[in-house]
């Protein structure tokens, strides 16, 4: 790019005379042509090495900066690559949607070694969402002094007392939440977008999308306890765990996601289940994570659940929007982070595990999937909460 800018200055219109390929295209004349294929077929056995990560494909860049390469070795399958900044200065997407209200964002959970990270995310933040409130909710026992840092005039931050029995820190993610859910209500905030300190959103113009989805699919039936659908992405909700609802990413009315995360603990909420800390299972499906989360959520929305696939689709169907990652373009920094598409694709089984906006979309409509085709069975656990029943090749 320097060089043809040079060019350009001292050349003016006739810079492109002096570009590598009209030199040579006079030098080789009629074989310059059959020259530049061998060339070029000769190069292709170097394709395993990716070195312009940060060429132009179609006039535009995908990023702005990168120096590193990558090394090709697979055989079998075709690999594609996708590059996220690591730094906001090297972010230049940024949000053109309006709307009136502020959308509050929670980020909460412990933050411990995610600091850069999350510093970095919120810089992002503030270029992709414009009209936004910002709420970290953390524990006491992190490093103030550093996380203090983050505060601005849109990034407020709760430091919460941790629970003294959270049990798989269920409470843990149900208090630091709650919290950030309170403090958003006391500013007026009407809707919420939740995640945590090691994900990453992003998709520029994300408000009027989120929103736009709240109002394209709303509620099919009236319900006196719920404004409106609570939307999550495709990764880890899968299709065949019962009522296993992603968390790690959630958009809805605040109203909805004070019921979803309710401040009553896991020991006490138990009960309603009628199961305790020595029994976790219910049809071999274990109350616990998110599968406690949501199951809790829709035991308030319609009574009894009946802990089978059919229930579980029908409520995916009632009460939830389900979008693809990439609708959010979601980062999440833990779980082999480097497979872009782990739960969401395979071509290895018959099915991949995740629903997606596609099968959510069919479930609305109450079109035949014929899911159980594929598996005529929802995901089973023993006591230890390892999975018997799939994929045990």
């Amino acid at each position: 790019m320097i060089i043809k800018n040079k060019l350009k200055k001292l050349f003016g219109k006739n810079s492109h005379k002096f570009r590598l390929k009209n030199i040579l295209g006079l030098l080789f004349g009629k074989n310059f042509f059959l020259i530049r294929t061998k060339f070029k077929l000769f190069l292709k056995r170097f394709d395993f090495l990716h070195l312009n990560l940060e060429k132009k494909i179609e006039h535009q860049r995908i990023v702005q900066k990168e120096k590193g390469l990558i090394i090709d070795l697979t055989k079998d399958n075709y690999l594609t690559y996708h590059l996220r900044p690591k730094k906001a200065q090297n972010f230049f997407l940024e949000s053109t949607c309006a709307i009136d209200e502020k959308i509050g964002i929670i980020i909460q959970g412990p933050i411990g070694n995610m600091f850069n990270f999350l510093k970095e995310t919120i810089e992002i933040y503030n270029k992709i969402f414009k009209n936004s409130f910002i709420i970290i909710s953390t524990w006491e026992s992190e490093d103030q002094l550093k996380i203090n840092t983050l505060r601005k005039e849109n990034v407020h931050i709760i430091y919460n007392k941790e629970p003294a029995d959270s049990i798989l820190n269920i409470d843990h993610q149900i208090y630091s939440t709650n919290s950030g859910l309170v403090y958003a209500k006391e500013n007026n905030l009407k809707f919420i977008l939740k995640t945590r300190p090691d994900i990453r959103i992003n998709k520029n113009n994300l408000e009027t999308y989120l929103l736009s989805l709240l109002k394209t699919f709303p509620l099919k039936e009236e319900n006196n306890l719920i404004n409106s659908r609570i939307i999550v992405p495709s990764l880890t909700t899968f299709k065949y765990r019962l009522y296993g609802l992603s968390d790690i990413v959630m958009f809805g009315h605040i109203n909805d996601l004070l019921i979803y995360f309710d401040k009553k603990n896991f020991k006490e909420s138990l009960s309603d289940f009628k199961i305790n800390i020595n029994n976790l299972l219910i049809n071999e499906t274990p109350v616990v994570a998110e599968i406690f989360l949501c199951s809790r959520y829709l035991k308030k929305l319609k009574g009894d659940l009946k802990w089978t696939l059919d229930d579980w689709w029908k409520c995916l169907e009632k009460y939830f929007c389900v979008v693809d990652n990439s609708s959010l373009d979601v980062f999440w920094n833990k779980y082999d982070w480097n497979y872009e598409y782990r739960y969401i694709r395979t071509y290895s089984d018959k099915f991949a595990r995740s629903v997606d906006f596609q099968d959510w979309l069919s479930l609305y409509n109450k079109y035949e999937n014929n899911w159980k085709l594929a598996f005529n069975d929802h995901e089973r656990y023993n006591e230890n909460r390892q999975l018997i029943n799939l994929f045990k090749d």
